[in-house]
């Protein structure tokens, strides 16, 4: 039962299925209103079927020293639960502190039961029929330019007038970007990124048979370029050459296969779909995405400034510039588009520090032993440098919580590995 629990809230992740508990009075925002959302459920579930299994048991078999990347996580931990004393709104703070205490309990449980209890085939699998059903959505969106009224995922709601919707411009026409059923284009682009590094795991496993690796991974390729998800399409290109860069040597046939199979789809596409790429490709300074962007870092630096030590409160960031611009649209009240800034501003420059020294225990622990997951880790981190939602949005932080939990469970069973373990 757990392990099919967990394997239901990975296909199940991309989904905004969830109840509003609160929202304060006003214009509704995504980042100051309180969640319950369908994967919360299902993760409560699997922490409780663990407490079952471990009741006689000690949940942490290794004792957390400063060497452990879990010591430095609990103490970030406990520095956002102090910042909290500076929150604007401490209600939304608490909210947000048991939010991330929620997602430490993920990596917890993935750090002392991936090994046990789970693979990365069946993860993989379940990574990659999520992606197709999010790919064929996201087809569905990109033809008919508008939301296809999925209210059982909590679709967002698009077409080209709503203000705030993600869009290609050509010549005065405004073009929608998919979103699937995430909440923006660049968190399906993440998740398409995840798939296809999934597919070349399976692949250079024999586990997916050729027919099958070009139909599959054309649809999550495709999809992923329609989101036009500028950061996210360059870092899934880059890392995707360093992975056939440093696997080449080991399976050249199969390493060659996927590298000329996605120069063909690229070519493709580029040809397909030059006006969007040409125009969304154009970077302004005085496009609408750059100046709020800029804005964004300048309150942060003068949020730092003014709160260093502590910040202004976990989870409060959006909610001070609220305060600040609240004649604005809804939409516009945002995080900054930087992980580290926004953590910086709301636990101060001590939680900036201690999360970076919990990453770099973390990658002290494991580096050149998993090259798959290494690289979509990386890609996590350096797109966090261009955008937020890997810390705010739900879909986002199970992402990046769960590779980070994977890390931390050491993962022997690396690419050189002849077989699987017996689990999952």
């Amino acid at each position: 039962m757990e392990k099919f629990l967990f394997y239901l809230f990975i296909f199940c992740l991309p989904f905004q299925t969830r109840k509003i508990l609160y929202q304060w009075p006003g214009d509704f925002n995504e980042w100051t209103s309180i969640y319950l959302y369908l994967t919360d459920l299902l993760l409560i579930l699997i922490f409780l079927l663990w407490a079952w299994r471990m009741k006689k048991e000690r949940f942490f078999k290794e004792r957390i020293s400063p060497k452990s990347p879990g010591f430095w996580l609990v103490a970030f931990l406990i520095i956002s639960l102090l910042s909290l004393a500076q929150a604007g709104n401490i209600q939304l703070g608490f909210y947000h502190w048991f939010k991330l205490l929620e997602f430490v309990g993920l990596f917890f449980y993935l750090k002392y039961n991936f090994k046990q209890l789970f693979n990365f085939k069946r993860l993989g699998q379940v990574f990659i029929a999520s992606g197709l059903v999010q790919s064929l959505i996201a087809f569905a969106q990109y033809a008919s330019q508008k939301s296809l009224g999925l209210r059982l995922l909590t679709e967002s709601p698009l077409d080209s007038e709503i203000a705030g919707v993600a869009k290609v411009i050509i010549d005065g026409t405004k073009i929608i970007r998919p979103y699937g059923s995430f909440p923006h284009p660049n968190l399906l682009a993440a998740f398409l990124l995840v798939g296809l590094f999934c597919l070349y795991y399976l692949w250079l496993k024999d586990r997916v048979h050729y027919s099958l690796l070009v139909g599959i991974s054309g649809l999550l390729f495709f999809s992923l370029c329609l989101t036009f998800s500028r950061t996210i399409i360059f870092t899934f290109l880059l890392a995707s050459l360093i992975y056939f860069i440093i696997l080449f040597r080991r399976n050249r046939k199969k390493i060659l296969a996927l590298f000329l199979l996605f120069m063909i789809f690229s070519s493709v596409f580029i040809i397909l779909a030059w006006p969007e790429i040409s125009s969304r490709w154009t970077i302004s300074l005085t496009e609408q995405s750059v100046s709020l962007r800029t804005f964004y870092i300048q309150t942060t630096f003068s949020t730092i400034k003014e709160h260093p030590w502590l910040g202004l409160g976990l989870g409060n960031f959006v909610w001070q510039i609220r305060q600040m611009l609240h004649l604005l649209s809804s939409w516009i009240h945002q995080p900054v588009h930087n992980i580290y800034l926004l953590i910086a501003s709301e636990t101060g420059l001590i939680g900036l520090i201690l999360f970076l020294v919990f990453i770099f225990q973390l990658f002290r622990k494991i580096i050149g032993q998993e090259y798959f997951l290494l690289l979509i880790v990386f890609s996590f981190l350096f797109i966090g440098l261009f955008d937020h939602f890997f810390w705010t949005l739900q879909q986002g932080q199970l992402m990046f919580w769960l590779t980070l939990g994977i890390m931390g469970a050491g993962c022997p069973h690396s690419l050189t590995d002849k077989a699987y373990p017996s689990g999952g």
